[in-house]
This record gives structure tokens, sequence and C-alpha cells, in this order.
């Protein structure tokens, strides 16, 4: 006789979409699990580089963009969460930084000068005075000029834990799903999940909507939709990690001649309290053509023509790859904004940025309240037995 799991909602993923909506339906009162294979936070949300976007990065080329436009908002809503006054507590999430910075180099100083006014009287651009730049670019050879932006930079994985803590009653460890696990009836709909996690005995999991927020994941999971109006795209990236060996933090974008920075920088902690750089930015996507070492002579040489003034001799490098997956674009761009869309009573839902789980959750929201999703007590005591996920590493200690 199947065992069997009834409640209003399953979502598929525990990375920052998956978390961020599973706290944000309890809240308002559904019976929901979360189901994750892999450990929480793995994947794209254990590579973001943390930096909550305001959009400026979209508006490189002086003007503002759709995807600009849709992640403006995001900032204060993350801000008051942060402090605790928002719809989801994070009080506890470190802010590694209270803002990105973008800075020029030489001639291009002037390239947006009158765009970024404009931003200023916003609230969402600020140009410093020397004496306020980031300690590393007060070095006498800097001839550039730095701008503060309306984007702080958070721990990601302290971000992941802090989801996690308020729901460990819903949230499990299953072994990957295959297509045969996913049970449909002649209508095309989603009837259950046949969920395994060795050596327990497999349990039939029944719900009103099935919520795929898997990231890359998802890609296999629609495939059993048999591709109806749902696929999806993967933008590769070609990441670095630098164990610098010196004390100078950076959280910022370096402005180029495309609407992508050309270098996007981050600062994090070691298990052992060393620094390292996380670089993203132009040069990740370009990278996707170079080998490891290629990469790493490429980012060497693009750092020593940045900033002259600092030793990078003894600095540890390595380098991974990371997909973006995304919905897909007609053209294989990258989306404007979040995304979700439902086929019968499955919703498949990417937030292509760390800073727009909030915007996806709301849209979701907005899904099952048109759908009129029940919300009724559910009955949990058959998955007791089983195991939550493990919490994601940070890559650079994984790599370093």
């Amino acid at each position: 006789m199947k065992k069997i799991v009834e409640t209003d909602i399953v979502i598929i993923g525990g990375g920052i979409a998956g978390l961020w909506l599973l706290n944000r339906l309890r809240q308002i009162g559904y019976s929901v699990i979360l189901l994750e294979s892999k450990a929480l936070g793995a994947g794209q949300t254990n590579k973001s580089q943390g930096i909550i976007h305001g959009g400026v990065k979209y508006a490189l080329q002086g003007m503002m963009t759709v995807a600009a436009e849709a992640i403006a908002e995001m900032p204060k809503i993350w801000n008051e969460c942060l402090h605790g006054k928002g719809v989801i507590d994070l009080s506890e999430v470190p802010i590694l930084s209270e803002h990105q910075y973008l800075w020029s180099t030489g001639s291009l100083a002037s390239k947006i000068a009158t765009f970024f006014a404009s931003m200023s009287l916003k609230g969402n651009v600020q140009e410093l005075k020397r004496d306020d730049f980031p300690l590393i670019f007060q070095n006498p050879q800097f001839k550039g000029q730095v701008y503060s932006l309306d984007e702080i930079v958070i721990d990601v994985l302290a971000l992941v834990r802090e989801l996690v803590k308020p729901n460990q009653d819903v949230i499990f460890k299953i072994d990957p799903l295959q297509d045969e696990q996913l049970i449909f009836n002649a209508q095309g709909q989603l009837t259950s999940l046949e969920i395994q996690a060795e050596p327990i005995e497999p349990i039939h999991v029944k719900a009103e909507k099935y919520i795929f927020t898997a990231g890359a994941g998802n890609e296999s999971l629609l495939a059993s939709l048999k591709n109806k109006g749902i696929a999806m795209q993967r933008r590769p990236l070609h990441m670095v990690v630098a164990k610098t060996g010196f004390s100078q933090t950076l959280y910022a974008h370096c402005l180029g001649l495309s609407s992508t920075p050309r270098i996007t920088i981050t600062t994090h902690k070691t298990e052992e309290g060393e620094f390292v750089w996380y670089i993203g930015g132009q040069i990740a996507e370009e990278g996707i053509k170079r080998d490891s070492q290629e990469q790493i002579e490429a980012t060497k040489k693009e750092l020593m023509e940045l900033f002259p003034w600092l030793d990078f001799s003894k600095t540890e490098f390595a380098t991974f790859f990371v997909d973006r997956a995304e919905p897909l674009q007609p053209d294989g761009t990258r989306p404007e904004s979040c995304y979700a869309k439902e086929v019968e009573n499955v919703i498949a839902a990417w937030p292509t940025k760390l800073a727009l789980a909030p915007k996806l959750a709301d849209e979701i929201i907005a899904i099952l309240n048109r759908d009129n999703v029940k919300k009724e007590l559910a009955d949990l005591r058959l998955l007791r037995a089983w195991p939550i996920p493990a919490l994601a590493k940070p890559v650079w200690d994984e790599l370093l």
C-alpha cells in the first residue's frame, strides 16, 4: 500500500528562490514542503557574489533599461528585511558592504557623468570625493573616479541559513527525481511525486501546486511536461577566486566599454580567515572561451593593469564554470526580470538574479491567489524520519 502525504504546495529546489518562497508561503498560511536533492544553497545561489543589485550595472550605456527598472526597487526591500523591518526578518544576515562601488579608469571617468548625475538625483548613485574613496583607491596611482551605488553586499550562505532556520520541519532531502517519479493524469496534471531517500521507503507526495525552483535542475523536471511552453537556457560564466594575501577589501564594478562591467569584485573570508576576491563581470563572460590557466592569466593581467600599486605575485587563483540557468529567451540574451509560468498545476520559476527573489515570490503568490489555492493543514508525520539537506559550503573554501 502506498504511503501518501498531502500538502497545499510542494517546492522543488532549495536555492534562494525556493527558500524565500517557502518563508513567504508559510507566513500567509499555506501548508508547504520543500524538497532538495543536493545541499541547500548549492548551484547558482552558492555561486552568487551576494550583490543586491539596484539596476545601475544594467544602465552603463547611459540609459535605464527594462532590466534596470525591474530590479530598481530591490535594494529597498532587502534593506528592510536586513534591518528586521521587512516581510522576512533577515537581521542576523551579515552585510559585507553597505555599498557596491563603481569605478572608472582615466579617460572613462566622463563617459557617463551626465547619466550618473541624473541617477544621483534619485539617490541611486553618489559621486565620491577622493577622501571618501574606499581605501584601495586612495593610492596616488589611481587616476579614475569612484561612485557609491545603492547596492549592498551580503553573506549569501548566511542568508540561506537564516531562511532555513524557521522551516527545518518542512525541508527534506531526497534522491534526485527521475521522470517515472512524476505521476501525471490523462489531463496532463501532475498528481503526485514519488520521493525517495535511501534507505527510507518511498512516499507519494500530493499537492494542489508543484513549484519548480531548482535552477538548472528545472530543465530535466520540465522535460516531463512534454515541452508545454516552458524551456530553459544556460548562459555560462568562468568565475575566478583569488586568495590575495593582502587585507584590502573591494566591492566594486569597473566601468568598461560595454554594457557589462569590465570586472566585478566582491571580498569574502575563507574558513581560515583569509581574504579572497571573487571575480566576475565581462572577464567571466569572455572567459568561457578559455581554459582555467588561460583565465587565470587573463585575470592576473587585468588586475595588474587596474591596480598597478598592488602586488599579485603571491596571489593564489582558482577558477570554475557556472551556468546561469534562466527561462529561454528568443535571442539567448539575459532575461529582463524574474520569471514564473504556470502549466496546468505546475509553476516553473527562475529569479534570474539573487536580488529578484522577493519579486519572484510575489508573482507566484499572485498566481496562487488567482487560482484560489486552498490553505489546509497538512499531516507530515510520515516524513519525520527524513533528513534535512546540509548547507552548501562557500565555493572558495572548496577551491582554495
